[in-house]
């Protein structure tokens, strides 16, 4: 019966059980969106406190995605040998800690070590949560689900500029921010949660060997659905065999060896195109609006309403893509985003820059559902987040520290508004040629099914 598992998860119901899975992945990146958010929120009191130079800004931007880059290969690495919720709890723990202390930095110097140490510790938890939800929920609902989950991190990316405008045009700018970044060190306590109430994948433990483990899990998991819908469970249509994948050595350069390299290589060229898009968005527009001669709460205002932009784009993206594909809606999503991006770039009132940033976030940032599940869904179960770790670190890398590091210098420079949101559209442009190339598709197939397929090419 243990070999059995993925069969009985299959045809598990959508009850509370399910619901509750999604949300506590979902909330650890609400939490940690609210991290991320804090420092487009606090950028301009910063600047002003600290005096900071564009270069300063582009590399304190940059600095917290750099440590989720580096953190992200040795925790899906280690999330792979010891468990997904394990790595998971340490990682909020060590990002709530750190952001902690970047309110108490002294001096810049402080502050730009403390905000990539905080990063490391996001790397932890960034590719996790999709996952864990690829393993619990069954072939059918997995991009759904995805995009319900996914929505809880725009929707802290659109509590922090609000949260912003609560406390910083109150406070002297000098302190403003540190009681800014102490809001958003509280969700430590978010670890406690995860310990009592997020059970291991079932999956991975049988895949490690661990079989009275996962049946005891599995067992409860059975008995609280049956209690939620008062009627016994059909029987298991399939009996899956040993899996092939064991074969596979699990290292950090697995995902760079055949079966998975065209994939490792396709999945990253497509994450980096949102990646950028993603960053420049939920990074800039509060000093993007100012720049234009807007006040600091309208800016705030201004950012507030283009992430939670993103919120409905994200819903909608996960429901179609379990009907039309990964790849489809990876093509118009990031297509519209990259025309969005071009109109940005020309744009020269308040009404305007809005509605085409609007755009930029419903399609850019509401993309990523059905793109994090497809990269989940392109590793098997013992590679898993090392494989959509690898991914991740690579359109982080490029998308995010490359790119936010280059955005101020080129907004520094005559029209560099419009240059620079032209090269965001190019990138989009080019990640959209490779998906529908190289990519393979996975929607309605089972995690194992895909194994095999993978396997045996």
């Amino acid at each position: 019966m243990n070999r059995n598992i993925p069969a009985r998860l299959e045809r598990l119901p959508v009850t509370r059980f399910t619901w509750k899975i999604v949300l506590l992945a979902g909330l650890a990146w609400f939490i940690e969106s609210l991290s991320i958010g804090s420092l487009g929120v606090v950028l301009d009191p910063l600047k002003q406190s600290m005096h900071l130079t564009a270069n300063q800004v582009g590399l304190l931007t940059a600095s917290s995605t750099l440590g989720i880059v580096i953190g992200l290969i040795p925790a899906g690495f280690l999330s792979d040998r010891w468990g997904r919720k394990r790595i998971l709890i340490l990682g909020i723990i060590e990002y709530s800690l750190f952001t902690l202390f970047c309110a108490f930095s002294p001096n810049y110097g402080f502050l730009l070590c403390f905000r990539f140490l905080s990063g490391f510790g996001m790397g932890a938890v960034f590719p996790l949560p999709y996952a864990i939800v690829s393993e619990f929920v069954k072939q059918k609902q997995r991009a759904l689900f995805n995009g319900i989950m996914d929505a809880c991190l725009s929707v802290g990316y659109f509590i922090a500029p609000l949260l912003g405008l609560l406390i910083l045009p109150h406070i002297e700018s000098s302190m403003s921010w540190r009681l800014f970044f102490i809001v958003s060190s509280l969700p430590i306590l978010y670890a406690y949660l995860i310990h009592i109430a997020l059970p291991e994948s079932p999956r991975w433990l049988v895949k490690k060997g661990r079989f009275l483990e996962a049946e005891k899990i599995m067992q409860t998991i059975e008995k609280q659905v049956v209690d939620l819908t008062g009627n016994p469970l059909p029987e298991p249509e399939i009996i899956y065999e040993r899996p092939t994948e064991q074969r596979v050595k699990v290292t950090p350069l697995a995902p760079w060896k055949h079966p998975y390299f065209k994939r490792t290589v396709s999945r990253s060229l497509a994450a980096t195109g949102a990646f950028f898009m993603f960053y420049i968005v939920n990074t800039y527009m509060p000093v993007l609006f100012s720049s234009n001669g807007f006040s600091f709460a309208d800016s705030l205002l201004f950012t507030a309403v283009i992430t939670a932009a993103a919120i409905p784009g994200k819903l909608l993206n996960g429901y179609l893509s379990e009907f039309l594909g990964r790849k489809m809606m990876y093509f118009i999503f990031m297509g519209m985003a990259g025309v969005a991006s071009l109109f940005f770039g020309l744009a020269t009132t308040a009404v305007s820059m809005l509605l085409f940033a609007c755009f930029m976030s419903f399609f850019g940032t509401g993309t990523f559902p059905a793109l994090k599940m497809s990269y989940a869904e392109q590793y098997p179960t013992l590679l898993r987040t090392t494989g959509t770790a690898t991914v991740e670190a690579i359109g982080r890398f490029f998308g995010g520290v490359v790119g936010s590091y280059a955005m101020p210098l080129i907004l520094n420079l005559k029209n560099g508004m419009t240059i620079g949101f032209y090269m965001v559209a190019a990138v989009a442009f080019v990640a959209i040629f490779v998906e529908l190339l190289f990519s393979p598709e996975t929607k309605e197939a089972t995690l194992e099914q895909l194994e095999s397929a993978a396997v045996n090419k």
